[in-house]
């Protein structure tokens, strides 16, 4: 089953996330901040990463631009995640993710942007 990485420091909404994500059958590892998530993706490989834009330290932005500038983790989808007041000022930062979600979300929104990345994810490297 497929592995995907929260990077979120907000607990209630990270375990949220982590707990519809296994009942979905996925494998499921969070980070708390931008570092964290970046070593996770490096070390654990997932083959998803939903990323907080409003991180602690390394913010979200800055994460998904070492991400994908990166050949070990430029594959990898990424899905920011950020409050709907914030979503459209981190534009610029946002471009080099593979979608973004405002919070709060939909979970079915969610799963749905999780389902397609995955499935294009895994026929692009078929």
């Amino acid at each position: 089953m497929s592995r995907i990485l929260i990077v979120d420091d907000e607990p209630g909404v990270a375990d949220l996330i982590d707990t519809v994500l296994r009942e979905e059958g996925y494998t499921v590892a969070i980070a708390r901040d931008g570092i964290e998530g970046l070593q996770l993706a490096r070390g654990w490989e997932p083959d998803l990463i939903l990323m907080d834009v409003m991180l602690p330290g390394l913010d979200g932005g800055a994460a998904i631009r070492r991400l994908k500038g990166d050949p070990a983790t430029e594959a990898i989808p990424i899905i920011a995640i950020s409050a709907a007041s914030n979503i459209r000022r981190l534009r610029e930062d946002l471009k080099l993710a593979d979608a973004a979600l405002s919070k709060p979300f939909d979970i079915d929104a969610l799963l749905a942007q999780v389902d397609f990345h995955l499935s294009r994810h895994d026929a692009e490297e078929g």
